[in-house]
């Protein structure tokens, strides 16, 4: 990968993207590079997708997701003049918020809430809470802090439930834990293992009503509680069939409800930056409140080739120029992650979770879905004829993610109780 030597930096100013081996990282490497800024990357990765952009400056690469290694970071950014800072994962933030002030008097701008607004997002119990006060539809929720609180909790919701862990990535002071994922448990006998490996530290997991219905996204940027922009997607394949990021979406029209519940919690928060809020709707019911991210989101793309283009709307907003509430975007617009798609055949083959109640794809589904004809008008997310590295990037890094999947399933069943662990390689949201 080439990279163009360093000048005095652009009049746009700098700014260093964290996260690399994600697709919303790609989004805002390509996005602001086009906008005449000079990006860097920054990645736990060997060969993050990000870095492979035409647009990438210059590249760090972190030894591991801890303390230490953001501190590295940090002094490396500074050298080179980084002046804005966009943490786009929980685990990112967490750790960038850590040393907060050490950032921000080496004269670099956080995209990320501090931890205060951040953890309202990020703690999926204080989300529901908080949605709950604003009127929101949510599932019937429970906390229980002992397994005999989770027998009695799941009996009172009915089989199957949902065991979700509090946090996607659990601080533990210095480094994050790993993220268990959601599980699902249809029999008292499943409770202890599922509760067990996602407790995280003195934070039981919650146990939630599984909810049926379709999986649908509103996708937001907030000055301190309103809202500058929004855009809202449908998803054709999730990634895993029981539910997650997209491997295909199509920009679809806001749905009212769904941006009244939106505006109402987002306003409540005072939220400041960008967020994504999943509802699962039925059809009938209100849409329910699944959860809040308080980052950018894996399908950033589909919002930017739209018209929708959240990262330099969130950079001039940090760097405190006039944003003007957007207007409206492109609806209809396809776009496929293809490796999102192969790993939607490995989930198959794999079969569904244990436990989950709803309809789960074939072997055959999964093969036609990666191998055969697409919706009309689909187009490739990483594939850009002006920008064709991180095409090939998307290859390289996913078979490096395939590699370590194949070893992790290898090892034994995680023990009840957390430990410290390296912390795996996130996944798209």
């Amino acid at each position: 990968m080439r990279r163009r030597p360093l000048t005095n930096g652009s009049e746009a100013g700098r700014v260093l993207v964290l996260d690399g081996q994600t697709n919303q990282a790609l989004a805002c490497v390509r996005s602001l590079g086009r906008a005449g800024f000079d990006v860097f990357v920054a990645s736990h990765y060997r060969w993050p997708i990000g870095a492979w952009s035409r647009y990438c400056r210059g590249s760090f690469r972190l030894v591991d997701q801890t303390r230490e290694a953001y501190a590295a970071l940090r002094r490396w950014a500074h050298t080179v003049g980084v002046q804005i800072v966009l943490p786009l994962t929980e685990a990112a933030c967490i750790l960038c918020n850590a040393e907060r002030d050490v950032w921000e008097a080496d004269g670099m701008t956080l995209g990320c809430a501090p931890t205060p607004m951040l953890v309202l997002a990020f703690d999926k119990a204080r989300t529901l809470e908080i949605a709950a006060r604003c009127g929101i539809a949510v599932p019937e929720t429970r906390s229980p802090t002992s397994l005999d609180g989770y027998h009695a909790a799941a009996q009172e919701l009915g089989f199957p439930c949902v065991v979700k862990p509090r946090f996607s990535n659990a601080w533990h002071g210095t480094s994050i834990l790993p993220d268990r994922g959601v599980a699902y448990v249809d029999r008292p006998a499943a409770i202890a293992d599922v509760v067990g490996a996602r407790r995280q530290l003195q934070y039981w997991p919650l146990l939630q009503q599984y909810v049926p219905g379709e999986g649908k996204g509103v996708f937001a940027l907030c000055d301190h509680g309103r809202p500058l922009a929004w855009f809202a997607h449908q998803r054709l394949r999730d990634i895993r069939p029981s539910g997650s990021g997209s491997s295909l979406r199509r920009s679809a029209p806001l749905d009212p409800r769904l941006r009244d519940a939106s505006a109402r919690l987002l306003r409540a928060m005072e939220w400041h930056g960008p967020a994504m809020l999943e509802f699962r709707d039925n059809g009938e019911h209100p849409p329910w409140l699944m959860e809040m991210n308080g980052r950018f989101w894996g399908s950033l793309q589909l919002a930017v080739a739209s018209g929708v283009d959240f990262p330099l709307l969130w950079v001039r907003l940090l760097r405190g120029e006039e944003v003007l509430p957007s207007g409206p975007y492109a609806v209809g617009a396809t776009l496929r992650w293809l490796w999102g798609d192969v790993k939607r055949l490995m989930h198959i083959l794999r079969g569904p979770p244990p436990g989950y109640a709803g309809v789960y794809p074939g072997v055959r589904q999964g093969l036609r879905e990666l191998l055969g004809a697409q919706p009309a008008g689909a187009r490739l997310e990483i594939w850009d004829r002006a920008d064709p590295w991180p095409a090939v990037g998307e290859w390289v890094q996913g078979l490096t993610e395939l590699i370590e999947w194949r070893r992790q399933e290898r090892l034994v069943e995680p023990p009840r109780r957390p430990v410290m662990l390296r912390a795996r390689p996130v996944e798209e949201a």
